[in-house]
């Protein structure tokens, strides 16, 4: 148990732990990547649509598969998924197999926009190469996927 100091000292110890870092990266990229795709003509995509997007296949998936990806509920993965078939990106559809099943599906302008964020995402990595440094990025990106592949 760690000795009660100032808050100020608190502070800068929980800014530091890896759940807040993770945390406010997490943040940083999503915000990047949603003014990128914005830049490129996606004005209406939101950064809480990208929580469906990155959860979803690309082969299209359920909204119960999605939603336990991103660790959220259903009834909120589901609100996502309906305002981006208005969008006209998804379209959701009743499984065949299970009626209580809801399928989503990448329509054409849909898997326009993952290919665009893909660019998005290589363009970021250079910017932020260049802003940490190459080295230091490749070892950020290396750290995580050896944590995620252990921890998962």
């Amino acid at each position: 148990m760690r000795k009660a100091g100032s808050d100020c000292d608190q502070e800068t110890l929980r800014g530091r732990n890896m759940r807040q870092l993770l945390l406010r990266a997490s943040r940083i990229v999503n915000r990047d990547v949603v003014e990128g795709l914005q830049a490129r003509g996606y004005a209406g995509l939101r950064s809480t649509h990208t929580t469906l997007l990155s959860n979803m296949p690309l082969v299209g998936g359920s909204v119960s598969q999605a939603a336990e990806r991103a660790g959220i509920s259903k009834q909120a993965m589901g609100r996502l998924a309906v305002e981006l078939e208005s969008a006209g990106y998804l379209q959701v559809t009743a499984d065949p197999t299970d009626g209580r099943v809801r399928r989503l599906e990448l329509t054409k302008e849909g898997k326009k926009l993952m290919l665009d964020s893909l660019d998005v995402i290589a363009e970021l990595e250079r910017r932020y190469a260049q802003l940490i440094g190459p080295k230091a990025l490749r070892a950020v990106l290396d750290g995580l996927a050896a944590f995620n592949r252990a921890a998962d």
